[in-house]
């Protein structure tokens, strides 16, 4: 069995060779990325050998910098990769001090593993080191994981359990959630299970969203399409209509909300002269007045959950949609009643599982890093280019560090972060760069020291998921010349003079046996044997689940003195008077309508008129699995898809499979047109985590050739000065067929050597 991305699954070997996978038989749903694991083990994009970028070897840290992405490397032997990875690190400490070595992001390479979870190892061996410059926050929920805290509850990710919402709910709106996608690129099967038994559940179903995704279409629930970013102007609608109605629970808001008297006035225009009624919504959302009313009177009239994705916090003024949608669950009165409320974590992972009983295995700990020099992770390209520039964030001011040497673990940010070309600018700015990495990504491509990582099928693990606990082997042994991070990390900490400190004496196996031994101590519920049996054995222990029976909030509701929200009054507050006092005036003291910087209520939309969404996609895990055989049977034309609507692919001469060109004034990039209606006219779709593959590698605004969607996103302004978050929503583009022949897509092939 290997502990995948994508979580554990039984591996067929023929003749020493993996051919195929099986899933566990306690899986609930299957995943039509699995069967490429074999593909991305013995991919042709695997790093081979430890390489070097030819002028780097050549000149160190004088070498020029904008050959980076060119392809140019050399082929050395571990023990010079080594050598230089360590000399480096000696050269910028000693010159600049720790603050100037950075730890790059990680990646959803790892994030299921407890040994191998590389965003904490690499901040470890940094910290052995005397510790690093450093990021906080991440591109997936960063907005909300700030303002949720501060206005109502700590988790985004809290739900009631999934028997507790099919059996009391009777109305289910998903707002801008696509489960069917996002639970299946983790190891998420039971949850994948539950949204499925929702089609013939009698639950009615409704989703808000731009496009119609497939868990709409699977589930067969009403497709209600909005203008992207105007989800708050939406939620204001709904509750003009519950206010002037009188269909908001007015006893609940006066126990358990602050401030909707204060809200009602910007509610009813007595504050700014603008009404926020049907009428005032449908124009900025092209969401009918007469569904607005419609739609809010159903959620008065019925027991409703409302599932909200996260895609409605990407976006400038991120923070104001999930504050909106909170205030509207209050104004309906049913949060903490079973089937009622509001979650923000039903569609991703496992949310909505009772909790099982059993043990937590731990992992590898980075301990306290010496240095104090951190900035939001949206920022990383003006962090970067900027040293020295001071930043606002949530009424507190940050430096940034002088990044001279950067190291990244298994993360791929040439793809995940926003506005490519202007990374490209930050990543000529360090003076070294390291990569670990199994594949050649982009960002492997743009580093001077690249060393081959072994991949997850290539090492020993001890897995937990949901109610399991799982002895991980190694399928195969490392491809080529690669290692295991942890052997790479142990060597250079060796050489740089704390072994003992990173390792604490131990091997890979040690750690593995060490987390199992600890979670053993700890079992309560179903006796665990020890480790030999359990490593030797079929490895597999199943746990009891939970009564299922958790209703979120249902202690607040029961009594809110003696259960209070981490608020500052204890409630949840429609009014904030903490993010008030920061006199922010892109993120106010209440939601509020805020035209977003790129929209298509915008000047910029006379040049680029169509909206770009770039969700998640079917058939990869964010960038994983884009070079693999299931990536290259999503493609259209052998690139990216991108959706348009039928009337916008009309007017551009554009049918189904053409190449098309998407621009704006950021970047190009060419991908396979999907005509449909399934789309919001005005809007495309181009899902996040195609590779970055330029016609000219290292030249700033090239052609990207197979559709990445960040060659075309926003990378400033970000969300607000309060959470300082991505908004890759906000983004307007326009598309035209492109002309001539495409150029062929060479993301995955070797560099030269």
């Amino acid at each position: 069995m290997a502990n995948t991305c994508l979580g554990p699954l039984w591996m067929i070997k023929q003749g020493g060779k993996v051919v195929g996978i099986e899933q566990l038989a306690q899986d609930g749903a299957s995943n039509p990325l699995l069967q490429a694991m074999p593909d991305r083990l013995y991919n042709r994009a695997r790093v081979q050998a430890p390489m070097v970028r030819r002028d780097f070897l050549k000149n160190r840290e004088k070498s020029d910098r904008t050959t980076r992405g060119n392809n140019d490397f050399v082929e050395v032997s571990w023990d010079e990769a080594l050598s230089l990875v360590s000399s480096e690190m000696q050269r910028v400490k000693a010159r600049y001090g720790n603050a100037s070595l950075h730890k790059g992001k990680s990646s959803w390479s790892s994030n299921h593993a407890h040994v191998h979870r590389l965003e904490p190892m690499l901040q470890r061996f940094l910290n052995g080191f005397g510790g690093s410059s450093t990021f906080f926050g991440n591109y997936s929920n960063q907005a909300i994981s700030e303002i949720l805290p501060t206005v109502a509850w700590g988790s985004v990710s809290a739900a009631s359990d999934w028997p507790v919402i099919r059996g009391n709910a009777k109305l289910m709106l998903l707002w801008g959630a696509n489960p069917l996608v996002t639970s299946r690129i983790l190891s998420a099967r039971y949850s994948t299970k539950n949204w499925l038994e929702l089609k013939n559940s009698g639950i009615d179903l409704i989703a808000i969203d731009p496009v119609r995704s497939e868990t709409i279409r699977e589930l067969g629930a009403r497709w209600i399409p909005i203008a992207p970013n105007t989800d708050v102007a939406l939620a204001l609608g709904m509750m003009h209509v519950l206010l002037s109605e009188n269909r908001h629970d007015a006893k609940f808001l006066s126990t358990y909300a602050f401030g909707f008297a204060e809200f009602a006035k910007y509610l009813t225009g007595e504050t700014d002269g603008t009404p926020k009624d049907p009428a005032w919504a449908a124009k900025i959302t092209g969401v009918p007045a007469e569904t607005i009313v419609e739609l809010a009177r159903k959620m008065a009239g019925t027991r409703t959950t409302i599932a909200c994705g996260w895609s409605v916090q990407r976006q400038h003024h991120g923070e104001q949609a999930p504050w909106a949608l909170v205030s509207l669950a209050a104004m309906l009165g049913q949060i903490g009643l079973p089937g009622g409320g509001i979650t923000f974590g039903l569609h991703y992972g496992d949310g909505g599982m009772p909790n099982p009983r059993m043990p937590v295995v731990g992992g590898m700990s980075s301990g306290p890093n010496p240095v104090n020099a951190i900035f939001p992770i949206a920022r990383l390209s003006d962090a970067w280019t900027t040293p020295g520039k001071t930043i606002e964030y949530k009424g507190k001011t940050i430096t940034y560090p002088d990044v001279r040497l950067v190291y990244i673990s298994g993360g791929n940010q040439l793809t995940h972060h926003q506005d490519t070309n202007r990374l490209i600018k930050a990543f000529r700015a360090p003076e070294t760069i390291v990569v670990h990495e199994p594949w050649w990504t982009p960002t492997a491509r743009f580093a001077d020291i690249v060393l081959p990582a072994a991949c997850d099928l290539e090492r020993d693990e001890v897995g937990q998921v949901r109610n399991l606990i799982l002895a991980c082997k190694a399928v195969v042994a490392p491809q080529h010349k690669s290692r295991v991070d942890y052997d790479i990390f142990a060597e250079l900490s060796d050489r740089l003079g704390f072994r003992e400190k990173f390792t604490e004496g131990r091997t890979v196996m040690d750690w593995v046996r060490f987390f199992y031994d600890q979670a053993r101590a700890q079992s309560k519920a179903v006796p665990m044997p020890e480790f030999d049996a359990f490593w030797n054995g079929d490895g597999v222990l199943e746990f009891p689940m939970g009564k299922g029976d958790y209703v979120h909030l249902a202690d607040f509701r029961a009594d809110p003195l003696l259960n209070p929200l981490g608020t500052a009054t204890g409630k949840i507050e429609i009014v904030s008077r903490a993010v008030g006092k920061l006199r922010y005036d892109d993120c106010p003291t209440h939601p509020t309508w805020l035209e977003p910087v790129e929209w298509k209520g915008s000047a910029a939309a006379k040049d680029y008129p169509l909206q770009l969404v770039s969700a998640h996609p079917m058939y990869r895990l964010h960038s994983q699995m884009d070079n693999t055989d299931a990536g290259a049977r999503y493609k259209v034309a052998g690139r990216e898809p991108v959706i348009i609507n039928t009337a916008d692919a009309a007017a551009r001469g554009i049918a189904n499979g053409d190449v098309v060109r998407l621009f704006n004034g950021r970047g190009q990039t060419l991908a396979g047109a999907v005509v449909t209606d399934d789309i919001s006219k005005g809007t495309v779709c181009l899902h996040e985590g195609s590779w970055y593959d330029p016609l000219k590698p290292g030249e700033i605004g090239t052609l990207d050739k197979q559709g990445n969607a960040n060659v075309l996103t926003l990378d400033e302004p970000l969300t607000s000065r309060f959470a300082q978050a991505t908004i890759a929503g906000t983004t307007l583009v326009q598309i035209e067929k492109f002309a001539g022949t495409p150029p062929a897509v060479t993301a995955y092939n070797q560099p030269a050597a």
